[in-house]
């Protein structure tokens, strides 16, 4: 369970910017398609928000793992509960170990 341990919202330039920083863990479906073997709890430490004036939502992660947490489900449902609102991963490309992208 992630729980919020403080807010700042701020305006940067034609965007609104979110950041949470958290503690907690998240445990893992296991349902990554990427072959994900670490381990099966996951912690964050942030969660990065920024919705720009037409309503696309990015949000960025920090955790510590590799990138291959990648589509895994629970993950995703444990963000969109941070964000308030559902998320999905962005494409493979935009992934890193210890930073996940995802968007609404």
């Amino acid at each position: 369970m992630l729980t919020i341990t403080k807010t700042n919202t701020y305006a940067d330039d034609l965007d609104t910017v979110t950041d949470y920083t958290v503690t907690g863990t998240v445990e893992l479906a296991g349902d990554s398609i990427w072959d994900y073997t670490g381990p099966s709890t996951v912690e964050v430490s942030a969660v990065h928000v920024r919705t720009n004036e037409d309503g696309y939502v990015y949000v960025g992660v920090t955790h510590n793992t590799d990138w291959r947490i990648y589509t895994d489900s629970a993950f995703e449902s444990a963000i969109s509960t941070v964000v308030g609102e559902p998320v999905t991963f962005t494409e493979q490309g935009m992934q890193d170990d210890n930073y996940a992208t995802l968007e609404a």
